[in-house]
């Protein structure tokens, strides 16, 4: 299995996974992504995308309060690159396999493509934060930075935000290889990816709306 090919020859890609009796090198490939999922959360972390929690009352805090909370931080994006690893492939994955007729080893193999994807949109973050100090949400690659010139009410931009144009790439490309390698007629699977985008976008949303709470709550 090649991750890159999945993307510039799909259709042949696809029908190879269909056809296939046995997949090899997934296990490499997990690795890989847990790797580059790891370094790609500390890396964000380590510019400051997300660090507003950990900056609140700032000035109120001695030098090693301040360092201690920002090696806590750490850690826990460290524990939160884990666990979005661990839903994006395999909770996601079972949630598929539940609804379509593909095998979870080749619904896995098409999740890890949107793992690849999620994190190449994190990337672009980057560049966002560092030279234009915008946060995720009002990304010009979203529709946050479009909800923001109608409301002021921070859910409604963070939920817009999440529905990126990376997000309906993916959407797209799960749709046409759920298609491809399932029985489940199109309309079921557009629609339980559709809701299911929603019920995530909405869970960003509310994440990134109550993040500041949390890190009170568990202090």
């Amino acid at each position: 299995m090649n991750l890159w090919k999945m993307f510039f020859r799909h259709d042949d890609e696809l029908w190879k996974l269909d056809e296939a009796k046995k997949t090899r090198k997934v296990w490499l490939t997990l690795i890989f992504l847990l790797a580059a999922t790891i370094l790609t959360f500390v890396w964000t972390a380590w510019i400051g995308l997300g660090t507003a929690p950990v900056s609140a009352n700032m000035t109120g805090l001695s030098l090693f309060e301040y360092e201690w909370r920002k090696a806590w931080f750490m850690i826990g994006r460290i524990g939160y690159s884990l666990l979005f690893f661990t839903f994006i492939l395999f909770f996601s994955t079972l949630i598929f396999w539940l609804f379509n007729s593909a095998s979870y080893k080749k619904i896995l193999i098409v999740q890890m493509n949107v793992l690849l994807i999620m994190l190449l949109e994190r990337i672009t973050w980057i560049p966002l934060l560092t030279y234009a100090g915008l946060d995720w949400s009002l990304s010009p690659l979203s529709f946050g930075i479009i909800a923001s010139y109608f409301t002021e009410q921070t859910w409604i931009i963070s939920f817009a935000g999440a529905a990126s144009l990376f997000q309906l790439f993916i959407i797209r490309f799960q749709a046409s290889s759920l298609k491809k390698i399932s029985a489940t007629r199109p309309v079921w699977i557009w629609t339980g990816l559709i809701l299911w985008h929603l019920l995530l976008w909405s869970g960003a949303a509310a994440l990134s709306f109550y993040d500041l709470e949390l890190v009170y709550l568990l202090r």
